[in-house]
């Protein structure tokens, strides 16, 4: 189970909460590995859930090649989207 450190799309660990710790302050970064930007495409349950099925629809790649891979495969890393927005 994700924690609100993780992308609300893919589950990645930012290492911090990319909403903020009061969870309504997006910090407006792109996530490497998917490229949801917080607080735009990931706003809601649903529009983070529409952008994941068009992420794994091209293939879930891995988006930015200077950020080292978190080693998940997508499987494990969708398994950590936070709450309510699987």
């Amino acid at each position: 189970m994700g924690s609100v450190d993780n992308c609300r799309a893919c589950g990645y660990d930012w290492g911090e909460p990319p909403w903020g710790e009061d969870g309504k302050s997006p910090n407006f970064d792109i996530c490497p590995c998917c490229q949801v930007e917080a607080g735009y495409e990931d706003s809601s349950p649903e529009g983070a859930r529409r952008y994941r099925a068009e992420w794994i629809a091209k293939g879930a790649p891995w988006s930015d090649p200077d950020e080292p891979h978190d080693g998940l495969s997508t499987e494990e890393r969708l398994t950590h989207v936070p709450p309510g927005y699987e």
